[in-house]
């Protein structure tokens, strides 16, 4: 039998749990999205086809290798890719991982399948990014629409915190900069003065 693929932008090893999930987990940035919110700060993960294809079991094996609490699933959208994601999603619940879903969609817009990794999710993320609601001072949300759903028990306990903004950015030994999270002016000056910078070095 076949074994179903992902295409992602991007799959790593982060740990913090105002953005991306509670503890060490396995950040699947998917490549693609039909919805292309105004204002999205992913637009280089719109395109769909354009990134490297993962099997659930090299997913799985990821998850073992680095010891994480489980999977993140950003985009993108995942749910664009949920007939190939479902297999992934049921692997690694089935051997006992977490997963944080991130969608634009409503649970009312979604099909049968998109319905089924929902529901396995033990924390859902959704709405549209709506650029007049912008607020990034919420945990994991970047606008006041967006909702969190809880599922079972593992994050029951689980307290939202508010009032401060989070990013991760990364400054590789080529000045090459790539940055996680949320972008406030603060940052958005700081990029910008460091891209300055490089040009004239």
């Amino acid at each position: 039998m076949k074994t179903a693929v992902i295409n992602c932008h991007k799959i790593t090893v982060v740990e913090n749990e105002y953005l991306y999930g509670p503890g060490k987990r396995l950040l699947i940035f998917m490549q693609g999205c039909s919805l292309r919110c105004k204002g999205c700060v992913n637009r280089h993960l719109w395109e769909f086809g354009s990134g490297k294809d993962f099997s659930s079991d090299e997913i799985l094996t990821m998850c073992k290798n680095n010891d994480v609490e489980g999977i993140t699933l950003h985009g993108g959208e995942p749910l664009d890719q949920a007939n190939a994601l479902f297999e992934s999603v049921s692997k690694v619940k089935k051997e006992g991982f977490s997963i944080v879903l991130f969608t634009g969609y409503l649970k009312r817009e979604l099909n049968k399948t998109q319905i089924r990794i929902w529901d396995r999710a033990d924390l859902v993320v959704s709405g549209r990014y709506e650029e007049s609601k912008r607020n990034i001072y919420q945990q994991f949300r970047g606008s006041t629409n967006q909702r969190i759903y809880k599922h079972g028990d593992r994050y029951k306990n689980l307290s939202l915190t508010r009032g401060k903004t989070v990013a991760i950015i990364n400054i590789d030994v080529t000045g090459r900069m790539e940055m996680l999270g949320f972008k406030s002016e603060s940052i958005e000056a700081l990029l910008q003065e460091a891209a300055k910078t490089k040009r004239q070095a």
